[in-house]
């Protein structure tokens, strides 16, 4: 009985978790309810994104044909396809990869970010986005395409979001493992097999909006047969069509709940670009084929992505429209996928290595033919045959790259492959539009010979002629069957025919295989021991050489001597031993029910005389096969390592075999790897350079998988369930009894609670009495705090009231009182301007009877001088002298000069007979300058030495020890003849304030200064002395 045939623990999760294989554990997880329905939300959303970009590509066309964008023809068409894609890419590069991190921090379990209303709200945006995106061209005719364009990069913005929270949310929905011991074991990698479901649905989301947009496309021919807005919109009903496949995914993920549990962070597409190393060199795989490899996977993805940017352009050129585009998109993507899943069916007998260089070469004479013939049906059969070769040639690749490489760091060779031909699709997608827009369109005529395409044929040609070197190269880097012509293989391969092989019902067959020196006996020696001690019987052979015949056989094919067999010999020998060896000791063995471990199968002949010697595979097998009846091993280890490693290990004189050259096992080496990836499911790969012990615990894993229990394991499981019932029945006795227990005291304790309960609640009601009283007494104390804080109140209330009213009476008395006063001063003010303006006016009237009486004086006088000089002289004189001297009436009075020192100076009157003139007749006396009518003394200046800033003298404090009254300077000064002509001009210069020594004339001097600004000019002073009655000299 296998572990397959045992019957399954019951258990909630045992569907998903009790998977054996990676397909198995894939589809297991669409029976978790949650993760279906994020699934179906992934696939609508994907479906709905990639019929988006390829409707805005159909926009973005039309947008640049009515605008003329990019300059006007077909370049600028081309253009906007590149832009669209370009845009595309910078935005899922932006958001995917550059901003992941913060993204990530945003959307992770208790992030300010919902997971689940983060992807509704992005569906939203791009429903929005896309019911408006045909209108533009409508809207603003001029800008359609930038519009479109900003369009393409928020729906690409979106996606990544929608993505990053979708990996987010994604391992929250699996369910939790099971207990120990409830399912198979080992448990499948729930994580590895969610990224292969999402790989494999935004794939295969591609072809499938394809045939949405073909749909609608003649949907919306026919619509625009009636409507003249669906004829000239033709891409606008798939646009609806997408706007509608989100708000179905957002009908999905409305009823989803996400559980808040931690999850792995979500991955970059980027991540994995650099190449996987072990240790500090990179991985060059078992025979450093990994980088050519992934080359040229990488090259054939771009290509059909390439391809893929153009077709718009050509199906236009073949006059189809949207609906060719989209045939044509269908056809290349779909073909694909369909060449990625029956890749293992294609030619099973022709080595991978060498179908992998034939599919690509495939791909490229496809894409060459596609760019030549103008034809819409020969070019979709074309694309169709490209699209399927470059999915064989990436699933191929895949392969050899998992027999390249050990089985721990596959995923991180998967993860560097994914990565590069991320980057080619994007350069892909974006250099074949450039390079169609770059060409052109070229008519070449020659006769009747007309060859006229756009430059989206020409790329095709370009891309498909590029491919073929490509194949070349990795034809000749790689090819593990150098020497044998490939038409006699392919010939071989198509042929087919080999007999139907199949395992054996009973028992476990078991061989190991590899090249000389690769350690398979120690390998068999180890694992026998191992499987007997779980109590199987073990058989342990080998090949040639097992049974008397073949011991026979085996001297004749090892020995030295028989160096002349010839290839054909030597494989039938080998063929008769295999036979013999079935026969007798397999085959009883298994229908025992005994584990075969047998050293060399049909595999070495296929390896040693197909791919060493110049024979043909297929038909060593179909020998083999049918030697053996179809018997194939349920596993077979092979065990891989360079011939120059195995080289060293040999301790014996090497047979036959072993003599050969370093080319024939490197033939042979490379032949075991291709039957191990055409049938990865039967091989298990082991690196043979490691240590025994490694390399045993390997396979180990592997049996544990796959070898059947044994008698003695059936037997003690027997027990252990024995065991395990008999342990159940008596933990079942005594939790009935430690329940009956637990019951007996739930019940006293019941019993107690509800007594507890009963005091408790007297208490309670005894606290809420007295509460309620404590409750009335603070609200009686609380009544009476308000009432008497009220009085209080009303008390201060009043008394401010009384202090306002009474500052209000003091300060309108005070008011009052300074009202009278200030009206008082006015009076008085008012009575001594009037005395002064009286006496001023009276000594006016005064001085005017003074001069009118001194003029009479003077007149009289002159009358009598007049009289007494006409009278006739007894003595004659000197008439001229006497003329010119004056009268003798006339008497000139000095005027005193006022002394700067004196405060005030009395003038005295001129009277030529009596000079001495009564007080009532003298003049005005010149009102005192007051300290307060003194010009503003500067505060000196505190400093070191302030000398060497201003000039000397500027500070009064500078002056020495002058008088108060030398302030009053200014005062005019009383000449010898005050009534001369230049009276004036001498009273003006006497106002001028002298100037000092040091000073120089400035135009500033004309400027007011600081004196003047704060006590007013000198024309003021003598304003103010007018006013005041002063009466200065007459003129």
């Amino acid at each position: 009985m296998t572990r397959a045939e045992q019957p399954p623990v019951v258990s909630p999760t045992s569907d998903t978790l009790a998977a054996d294989s990676r397909e198995r554990a894939v589809r297991a997880l669409l029976r978790v309810p949650p993760l279906r329905r994020l699934w179906s939300a992934q696939l609508v959303g994907g479906i709905g994104d990639a019929l988006a970009v390829l409707v805005l590509v159909l926009l973005s066309l039309q947008a640049a044909v009515v605008e003329g964008s990019f300059g006007a023809g077909y370049r600028g068409a081309a253009f906007a396809v590149a832009a669209v894609f370009g845009a595309r890419i910078l935005s899922t590069v932006l958001f995917g990869a550059v901003l992941l991190g913060p993204l990530t921090s945003l959307v992770a379990p208790g992030g300010p970010l919902d997971r689940r209303w983060l992807m509704v709200g992005t569906d939203g945006l791009r429903l929005a986005l896309l019911v408006v995106a045909p209108l533009w061209i409508d809207w603003v005719p001029d800008k359609a395409l930038m519009m479109i364009l900003i369009t393409v990069f928020v729906t690409g913005a979106a996606e990544r979001l929608w993505t990053v929270a979708k990996e987010s949310a994604a391992p929250a929905l699996l369910p939790a493992p099971p207990l120990e011991g409830a399912a198979v074991r080992p448990l499948p990698d729930h994580l590895d097999a969610l990224r292969r479901l999402s790989l494999r649905t935004n794939f295969l989301a591609i072809p499938a909006a394809a045939v949405v947009l073909l749909v609608a496309s003649l949907i919306g021919e026919l619509l625009g047969t009636g409507f003249e807005w669906f004829s000239f919109h033709q891409a606008a009903l798939g646009s609806y069509v997408a706007a509608g496949l989100f708000s179905a995914s957002i009908s999905a993920l409305y009823f989803l709940e996400i559980p808040g549990t931690a999850t792995p962070r979500p991955r970059s597409p980027l991540e994995g670009l650099r190449r996987p190393g072990s240790g500090s060199a990179p991985d060059k795989g078992r025979t450093g084929s990994i980088r050519l490899v992934v080359a040229a996977c990488a090259a054939v993805a771009g290509a059909i992505a390439a391809a893929a940017g153009v077709v718009v352009l050509h199906a236009f050129d073949l006059g189809g429209g949207p609906a060719a585009f989209a045939l044509l998109i269908l056809v290349l993507t779909g073909g694909t996928a369909l060449g990625m899943r029956t890749a293992e069916k294609v030619l099973p007998a022709l080595s991978r290595r060498r179908l992998l260089a034939l599919a690509i070469a495939v791909t490229g004479v496809a894409l060459l033919a596609l760019g030549l013939v103008a034809d819409t049906a020969t070019g979709v059969f074309l694309a169709l045959l490209a699209g399927y070769a470059a999915g064989v040639a990436a699933r191929v690749g895949h392969a050899i790259l998992d027999q390249e490489t050990e089985a721990p760091r596959q995923a991180r060779t998967t993860e560097h492959l994914q990565a590069v031909v991320r980057v080619l699709v994007a350069l892909g997608a974006v250099g074949g539009p450039l390079l169609a827009a770059a060409i052109g369109w070229h008519r070449l005529g020659s006769g009747d010979f007309v060859f006229a395409h756009g430059g989206a044929a020409f790329a095709l040609m370009l891309i498909g002629a590029l491919l073929l070197p490509v194949a070349v190269i990795v034809l000749a880097r790689i090819d593990d069957r150098s020497g044998v012509p490939l038409r006699r293989d392919l010939r071989d391969a198509l042929r087919g025919g080999d007999p139907a092989v199949a395992p054996a019902a009973s028992g476990f067959f078991l061989a190991v295989e590899g090249g000389d020196g690769a350690g398979k006996s120690t390998q068999v020696e180890a694992l026998a021991q191992w499987i007997r001690a779980k109590g199987h019987e073990v058989v342990v052979t080998r090949e040639p050489g097992a049974t008397p015949i073949g011991k026979r056989l085996r001297s004749i094919l090892l020995d030295v001597s028989s160096a002349g067999l010839s290839n054909r010999a030597e494989a039938l020998l080998y063929a008769a031993d295999r036979a013999e060896h079935v026969d007798s000791v397999v085959r009883p063995a298994l229908e025992r029910g005994a584990v075969v471990i047998s050293d060399r199968y049909i595999d070495s002949s296929v390896a040693y005389q197909g791919a060493g010697r110049d024979l043909s595979p297929t038909e060593i097998a179909r020998i083999s096969r049918w030697a053996t009846s179809g018997l194939v091993p349920n596993l077979t280890v092979l065990l891989d390592v360079a011939p120059e490693t195995a080289r060293e290990r040999f301790t014996e004189a090497p047979d036959r075999l072993e003599s050969e050259p370093a080319e024939f096992h490197n033939r042979v080496r490379a032949g075991f790897l291709t039957l191990a990836a055409a049938a990865p499911f039967r091989y298990l790969v082991v690196d043979a350079g490691q240590e025994p012990e490694a390399i045993t615990t390997v396979v180990r894993h592997r049996l544990d998988q796959l070898l059947p229990l044994s008698e003695a394991e059936i037997k003690a499981q027997e027990e252990a369930r024995r065991a395990a019932e008999e342990e159940a029945r008596r933990k079942a006795e005594e939790e009935a009894a430690r329940k009956a227990e637990e019951e007996r005291l739930e019940r006293e304790r019941q019993a107690q609670l509800a007594k507890l309960r009963a005091e408790e609640e007297e208490r309670r009601r005894r606290e809420e009495e007295e509460a309620r009283q404590r409750e009335a007494e603070r609200q009686a104390e609380e009544a009476r705090q308000r009432a008497e804080e009220a009085r209080r109140r009303a008390e201060q209330e009043r008394a401010r009231v009384e202090a306002e009213e009474r500052a209000r009476e003091a300060e309108q008395e005070r008011l009052r009182k300074q009202a009278a006063e200030e009206a008082r001063l006015r009076k008085e003010a008012e009575e001594l301007r009037l005395e002064k303006q009286r006496k001023a006016e009276a000594a006016l009237v005064r001085a005017e009877e003074a001069r009118r009486r001194a003029e009479a004086a003077a007149a009289a006088a002159a009358a009598e001088t007049a009289s007494r000089e006409s009278a006739p002289s007894d003595s004659p004189g000197p008439s001229g002298s006497s003329a010119s001297s004056a009268p003798d009436n006339e008497l000139t009075v000095p005027t005193p000069v006022v002394n700067p020192n004196e405060i005030t100076q009395p003038v005295p009157l001129a009277r030529p007979q009596d000079r001495s003139a009564p007080d009532a007749e003298e003049t005005t006396v010149l009102p005192a300058v007051r300290d307060a009518d003194e010009t503003t003394v500067l505060p000196p200046v505190r400093d070191e030495n302030p000398a060497d800033r201003v000039p000397p003298g500027v500070f009064r404090d500078e002056r020495g020890s002058e008088g108060e009254n030398e302030r009053t300077r200014e005062l005019p000064q009383v000449g010898e003849n005050p009534r001369t002509d230049g009276g004036d001009q001498d009273r003006s210069d006497r106002r001028r304030r002298p100037r000092p020594d040091w000073a120089e004339e400035t135009p500033l001097d004309d400027l007011p200064t600081l004196a003047d600004e704060l006590l007013g000019g000198q024309e003021d002073d003598d304003q103010d002395r007018r006013g005041r009655g002063g009466r200065g000299p007459r003129g």
